[in-house]
């Protein structure tokens, strides 16, 4: 996993980030992302920095915008609630109740974040972010992610929620709320 992660990394870093903010939410799901700790963690302790989790940020940040914009459209007052509560919960780097309680169940918001996750990845891949200790993208890590490129890792954060904000309301009319 590793070997075809780097081979893809270094043929193009933008790539790499496309790829891993889309696809990191979905590992999620199925707990697959726990097969990309030891990896970061390894690059931490044997580099000094790691390129994997900084390209995740932004994925994190389109479920807690995907799942406010469901909060915002949504009349079912039950289900305003939990979508506004997993939204805050994402947005402090815990994304399972916004995938598990509202965009999976609901697909479209789902979908779009990930499509915003994989923008925000390639803005961080582009820039190069590095982190220097392993943690779990949000704003109460940042600190890990100081290192080259961390204005494009913030950029790429707001870029997410913004984004999964906006490509979940666009789709409104065809999300059965």
């Amino acid at each position: 996993l590793t070997k075809i992660f780097f081979a893809l990394y270094n043929f193009s870093s933008v790539a790499a980030g496309a790829f891993m903010g889309f696809v990191m939410q979905p590992m999620v799901v199925v707990g697959a992302h726990w097969s990309v700790v030891p990896i970061s963690i390894n690059n931490v302790a044997t580099l000094g920095y790691d390129v994997i989790m900084p390209l995740v940020g932004a994925a994190v940040y389109a479920q807690s915008g995907a799942a406010l914009a469901v909060g915002c459209i949504t009349k079912d007052k039950k289900k305003k609630s939990m979508a506004l509560q997993a939204s805050l919960t994402a947005a402090l780097g815990v994304t399972e109740p916004a995938l598990f309680g509202v965009n999976v169940p609901l697909i479209r918001p789902m979908i779009a974040a990930c499509l915003a996750g994989s923008l925000g990845g390639a803005l961080v891949g582009f820039a190069g972010t590095t982190c220097n200790a392993f943690a779990f993208p949000s704003f109460l890590t940042c600190v890990a992610f100081t290192g080259p490129g961390f204005i494009a890792f913030l950029i790429s954060m707001f870029m997410g929620f913004v984004l999964g904000f906006l490509f979940t309301i666009v789709q409104k009319k065809h999300i059965e709320l």
